[in-house]
């Protein structure tokens, strides 16, 4: 808390910043939790506000109580380095927090209705920025004229905190923005919930109105680094911050439960699903080293609570891991059984994926290991550092297995406590779980007093989710963010939000012009940086030409010969998803790319099957492929009648899958004999919206509708993976891709001019994926774009036109 508060400060301020932090947030956290009466919250706030008031601290005995001792500690040691005033300056300041806490316990012991101008007011006064603030401005000028300022932080901070609380402080009976909101509009905690977002957004602008010069800076700062704090350590789940209420359908619904999702800088706040992998991985190593025996049973719990219905990966995992001596000798056979499905969409890679499984299964329950299945030794050039590590770490584990330390150098050890000691900007390395993990393990080999191996416990343990499991990542917000901002784009109660969004991506890109998936990162990636393309030339194209020219270069400079793209790094084995995004991205400059473009239409094209279905890499969805393809071939006019032929030719191809594989409820699973699910079905509808039949569309749209949560959003099983196959899930995505397939399914119908007769419709079974990259974080499907480059004409829309009237759609 107190890095991100205090980015600038040295190592001795950081540390009392600290103990600050956690003094303020636990005595604040202990009023709301432990039921404390009106009066004893009063004595303990009287008993503290004598050690401010205190000349000298020193005086307390060790008799006092432990909160009056810390703070008489933590006085001491901060007026040495104050300005003369500030003492009586943060002393009125927290006693005015004193006096607020103690009328909002007398309150809510009463059963008092706060009214909603008291309520925000009292608020501020509650939430402990402003005596934050003060410490951390403590050695600068007073400067009282930006008084107004602090309050808007203040404001931000704790408005931020209701949305993110509110679920729970509704069942504790606490007073909330969410609910004074709902009270007041005389409205559901849903639309409550809403205003509050926009109420944020209202506010966050007139802060940004008022900070200008050096010393508005640290509030900026403490503004900044408390909501990446909350965001970050996800003290309150992310989540709409409401009770559900009656069903209503349709985008407006769902618009009011996607606002809630993004958080005041405009990141889409999202909490991605445990994993039995990684839960499995951090108990072996903490069994392993011995330590936090309160951790190893919440995370045994997750194991146990999976094991009934679990995947057969996930069944072998859980086995080894929780009954390491009855699977040791068996699970290399197990394995050898499921190489099939760890192979599958892995570009050629499952022999490494299958090597990786094994290495994973020595780490649970220390099943023997092939001496020749030792990864050959590659350098850090023209790889990931995600790859590295893993490689590293693979090779280490297979050596000590096989009794070979020696088959790797101390120079390769040294490396991969390296990478993992610079891996600091996030929760997680490079914000992967899995990757950690693997590399801890291995470093334990060698090296079992290494701090990273105890920092990096650390970090693990606080990353576990509320179900007691590890999720694979803590954050892929750069990608959510610019995926969802395209999606927002155009739509009336997301529009505010997206410049603001648009800011931040901007702000993140990395020297090399691309973006990493997710903030505090170094690695960037293809996927993400098309993404952010192409959500900041919908946004602004002017405004951003810099940003666009210099991820243009970076683009340009990792296309293969071939005319196919990479996911990480130029020569890495092109992938189509990658490909379709790029074309996506420099679509608005052909003109300059003519060339470029032509090669990557050919590979998509190439890419199809005779069925119609293309490789899924980074997704599960048959759709999801589908989608982004033909995104693709129609983003950029065909050069010549031969090329658009072959356009229209595969469009057919892919339709008329979409169309033979929809089942009889509307919908799509992500294989043509899986259920229907909202993640793959989404993902068809605007392929029909643009290219189908309406009356398809229109069973779409109503299964899609007959889907929607009570509270507006959508639930489905998740279509991302990584690494490859292995599904993750962050549920916002099923929201996004929603809204996109109910704004597509408003909009009339792709009419092209290729003539070409319809190939027949085919279930022949799809053929080996191309190739594709190295296993690592996460890709899936864009959301469906708004539009489209081919000239659009009226079309028969009677069927979709009837569920209108119906009241499938609701339009605004």
């Amino acid at each position: 808390m107190a890095g991100w508060l205090a980015p600038l400060a040295g190592p001795v301020e950081l540390g009392l910043l600290a103990q600050w932090s956690a003094f303020i947030v636990s005595v604040d956290d202990g009023f709301d939790r432990h039921g404390q009466s009106p009066a004893q919250v009063r004595t303990v706030l009287d008993q503290l506000m004598d050690v401010l008031d205190s000349p000298d601290g020193s005086r307390y005995p060790a008799s006092a109580p432990p909160a009056v001792r810390a703070l008489a500690d933590l006085w001491e040691r901060t007026r040495i380095a104050a300005r003369p005033g500030w003492r009586q300056r943060f002393c009125a300041l927290y006693r005015d927090f004193a006096d607020a806490t103690c009328t909002e316990t007398r309150r809510r012991a009463r059963g008092v209705r706060t009214g909603l101008d008291e309520y925000l007011a009292l608020r501020r006064r509650t939430i402990t920025v402003l005596p934050v603030l003060a410490l951390v401005e403590r050695a600068l000028p007073p400067a009282a004229e930006l008084d107004g300022l602090r309050d808007a932080a203040a404001d931000i901070i704790a408005w931020t905190n209701d949305l993110r609380s509110a679920p729970r402080e509704e069942g504790e009976g606490t007073e909330n923005l969410v609910g004074v909101l709902a009270r007041h509009h005389r409205c559901g905690r849903s639309e409550a919930a809403a205003r509050a977002r926009a109420m944020l957004a209202e506010r966050m602008d007139d802060f940004d109105r008022a900070a200008h010069g050096e010393r508005a800076a640290p509030i900026r700062r403490v503004r900044d680094g408390s909501l990446a704090w909350q965001r970050e350590t996800h003290r309150n789940a992310a989540g709409p911050g409401t009770a559900a209420e009656g069903r209503e359908r349709g985008v407006r619904a769902l618009v009011r439960h996607l606002a809630v999702a993004i958080d005041p800088a405009g990141h889409v706040d999202d909490r991605c699903g445990s994993r039995v992998l990684e839960t499995a991985l951090l108990l072996a190593l903490l069994r392993d080293q011995g330590v936090e025996p309160g951790e190893r049973k919440r995370l045994a719990r997750f194991l146990e609570d999976r094991r009934p219905g679990a995947s057969g990966i996930d069944a072998l995992l859980i086995d080894a891991c929780l009954d390491p001596a009855g699977t040791a000798d068996r699970a290399p056979d197990i394995a050898s059984g499921l190489s099939v499905a760890v192979s599958s969409g892995t570009a050629g890679r499952g022999r490494l994926k299958s090597v990786m499984l094994n290495t994973v299964l020595h780490l649970l329950c220390g099943s023997a290991l092939d001496d020749g299945d030792l990864p050959a030794p590659a350098g850090p050039e023209g790889i990931t550092t995600s790859t590295d590590v893993h490689l590293l770490s693979t090779r280490i584990v297979h050596a000590h297995a096989c009794g070979r330390p020696h088959a790797v150098t101390d120079a390769e050890r040294d490396r991969l406590v390296s990478l993992l000691s610079l891996g600091r900007n996030r929760m997680l390395w490079e914000a992967s779980a899995t990757t950690q993990l693997l590399g801890l393990h291995a470093v334990r080999l060698f090296r079992p007093g290494a701090p990273v191996l105890e920092e990096g416990l650390l970090r693990l343990c606080l990353a576990v989710n509320t179900d007691d499991g590890v999720p694979f990542l803590d954050s892929q917000d750069l990608w959510l963010t610019a995926v969802a901002g395209l999606a927002f784009t155009g739509e009336a109660g997301l529009a505010p939000y997206v410049g603001r969004m648009a800011d931040l991506v901007a702000s993140w890109q990395a020297p090399d012009g691309g973006w990493p998936f997710a903030t505090g990162m170094r690695q960037t990636d293809v996927d993400t940086t098309t993404r952010c393309m192409e959500f900041l030339q919908a946004t602004d194209p002017g405004r951003y030409r810099e940003t666009l020219d210099g991820a243009t270069t970076y683009l340009t400079g990792v296309a293969g010969p071939d005319g196919g793209f990479p996911t990480w790094v130029r020569g890495d084995p092109p992938d189509l998803d990658m490909t379709a995004g790029a074309i996506l991205a420099l679509a608005p400059r052909a003109a300059r790319h003519g060339r470029l473009l032509a090669g990557a239409l050919a590979f998509v094209l190439d890419a199809q099957q005779a069925d119609g279905t293309f490789e899924r890499s980074w997704t599960v969805s048959e759709s999801s492929a589908i989608l982004r393809a033909l995104d693709a071939l129609h983003a950029v006019p065909a050069a010549d009648t031969g090329l658009a032929a072959r356009i229209a030719a595969a469009t057919a191809r892919s339709v008329a899958r979409l169309l033979d594989t929809q089942h009889p409820d509307g919908g799509w699973g992500r294989l043509p004999d899986d259920d229907s699910d909202v993640l793959s079905t989404a993902q068809a509808v605007p392929v029909l919206a643009r290219h189908g039949d309406p009356l398809s569309l229109s069973r779409a749209v109503a299964y899609l509708l007959r889907q929607q949560d009570a509270d507006g959003g959508f639930t489905s099983p998740p279509d991302q993976v990584g690494p490859r196959p292995l599904p993750f899930d962050y549920p916002v995505l099923t929201d996004i891709h929603a809204l996109s397939a109910l704004r597509s399914a408003r909009m009339p119908a792709v009419v092209t001019d290729r003539t070409v007769p319809d190939p027949p419709r085919s279930s022949t079974p799809a053929g080996p994926p191309r190739s594709s990259s190295p296993a690592g974080p996460p890709r899936s499907s864009s959301p469906p774009r708004s539009s489209g480059p081919a000239s659009r004409s009226p079309t028969n829309w009677s069927a979709l036109e009837a569920g209108l009237r119906g009241g499938l759609l609701r339009p605004e």
